[in-house]
């Protein structure tokens, strides 16, 4: 009789030991601090999008006739830049869109070329 005691408290001490209780589901974040946190988001690089190229410059109207060719046409009111030689800032803003691929963009700020890509 005494060795069936002994056997079973051996087995509820072991099963003591290795059952840690609700301590195994807080386990994981005192181990790793940021477990199950989501991480912010990362910032992301911004690049231009090509929006076509400059196919007329009217300096006294002082608009541009731009040809998208396949790409989409931007949104009335969109702000765009040009990449021109050397490099200085001109800044376009789209007016209306004509027969698909062409729309007009009054020259805010600059003096754009023709052939300069234009980017949004």
């Amino acid at each position: 009789m005494n060795f069936h005691r002994l056997q079973i408290a051996v087995t509820l001490a072991g099963l003591l030991v290795l059952l840690p209780g609700c301590t195994l589901l807080t386990y994981p974040a005192r181990l790793w601090p940021h477990f199950g946190k989501k991480k912010p988001p990362r910032a992301t690089l911004k690049v231009d999008q090509l929006m076509g190229s400059i196919t007329i410059v009217n300096e006294d109207a002082s608009f541009v006739l731009i040809d998208s060719g396949s790409l989409p046409s931007p949104a009335v009111g969109a702000i765009l830049k040009t990449h021109t030689a050397d490099a200085t800032p001109v800044e376009l803003r789209v007016t209306q869109i004509r027969k698909s691929p062409f729309y007009v963009a009054d020259i805010v700020k600059g003096l754009p070329k023709k052939g300069d890509q234009v980017f949004q």
